[in-house]
């Protein structure tokens, strides 16, 4: 699979980051880091 272009993974992860952060702020949620997996990698 070809990779994508850097800039259009900037985006997708602040889209990520901004998705988490308004869904916080709408559940009045806190930061919970334990919830987060770390994604295994993979194969190359």
């Amino acid at each position: 699979l070809a990779r994508k272009p850097i800039k259009l993974a900037a985006v997708a992860l602040a889209n990520k980051i901004a998705r988490i952060a308004w869904k916080m702020m709408m559940t009045e949620q806190t930061y919970d880091g334990a919830r987060m997996q770390v994604a295994s990698p993979r194969a190359a």
